[in-house]
C-alpha cells in the first residue's frame, strides 16, 4: 500500500493540495428529535457502560454494542456503502495510531453541495479552497466506532485522514494526460456520539462526473481501507 500510495503522496506535497482539517471535540446541540433520541448523553454511571467527557464537559456512553464487523478493502476490492474497515487513528491520549473499524455512510456531490461547504467553512472562518470549472464537492458521511479506542480525556475523536485517488489508489489520470489528486476535510458541524460510535462527515473536491475513484481512508504509512463512495 506505501507503494501504491508513492505518486499520491509526491502529487500533494508537490502541489500543495491539501485540504484536511482537524475537527474539534467539541459538540452541537442537535435540533433533531430523531438525533436527540440516539445521542448516548447521559448524566449519571452504569455498570454496563462508561462515562467520558469530552473537552467541553458534555458526557457520552461508550456501551459494549455489538463488535463491526471488519471488511479488508483494498485497491482491487474496495468496500462500498456501509461495510467496515480498519483505518489508522491518530490517539492524543496515548501519542500514537490505533486501528479503528470505520465505514462510509452516503455521499453526495453537485452545486448544491459545493454552496454548502462553502457557507460552512465561512462561517467557521476556516480556509475554504474554491474549486476549478471542473471541480464540484461532495459530502461523505462516515461513522468511527470507539471500541479499544482510549477516550478518557475526551480530545479529537471525529477525525479521521481521507485521501480521493483514482482506481489504481494512484492520482487520478484526466483526459488532458495530466494527474489530480486531493485530500478530505473533516467538518465538525454535524457530528454526534451513539452507543460508542462516532457520526461525522468529510468533505473533498471531486471531477464533475467522475465516479471512478476511491476514498482511501487512513493516515499515509500507516493502516488504511480503500472505499468506492456511492
Amino acid at each position: 500500500m506505501k507503494k501504491q500510495w508513492s505518486a499520491v503522496a509526491a502529487f500533494v506535497l508537490l502541489t500543495g493540495v491539501m485540504l484536511w482539517s482537524g475537527c474539534s471535540s467539541e459538540t452541537k446541540e442537535d435540533s433533531s428529535k430523531d438525533k436527540k433520541d440516539t445521542v448516548s448523553q447521559i448524566s449519571e454511571q452504569s455498570d454496563e457502560s462508561q462515562q467520558y467527557a469530552n473537552g467541553t464537559g458534555v458526557s457520552y456512553r461508550v456501551t459494549d454494542a455489538e463488535k463491526p464487523t471488519l471488511s479488508s478493502g483494498t485497491v482491487k476490492t474496495p468496500l462500498t456503502n456501509g461495510s467496515w474497515g480498519t483505518a489508522a487513528k491518530y490517539c492524543l491520549e496515548e501519542s500514537r495510531y490505533v486501528n479503528v473499524p470505520v465505514r462510509v455512510v452516503s455521499v453526495r456531490r453537485g452545486t448544491r453541495v459545493t454552496e454548502e461547504v462553502r457557507s460552512l467553512m465561512n462561517r467557521k472562518g476556516d480556509y475554504f479552497t474554491e474549486p476549478s470549472d471542473q471541480e464540484e464537492y461532495a459530502i461523505v458521511e462516515y461513522e468511527i466506532s470507539l471500541d479499544g479506542f482510549p477516550v478518557g480525556k475526551g480530545g479529537v475523536l471525529c477525525d479521521i485522514v481521507a485521501f480521493v485517488t483514482g482506481e489504481d489508489g494512484e492520482a487520478m489520470r484526466l483526459d488532458s494526460g495530466s494527474y489530480w489528486g486531493s485530500t478530505a476535510l473533516a467538518l465538525d458541524d454535524d457530528t454526534y456520539y451513539y452507543e460508542g460510535v462516532i457520526h461525522s462527515q468529510l468533505a473533498y473536491r471531486i471531477i464533475k462526473g467522475r465516479t471512478d475513484y476511491l476514498l482511501m481512508v487512513g493516515e499515509y504509512g500507516e493502516t488504511q481501507t480503500c472505499f468506492r463512495p456511492e
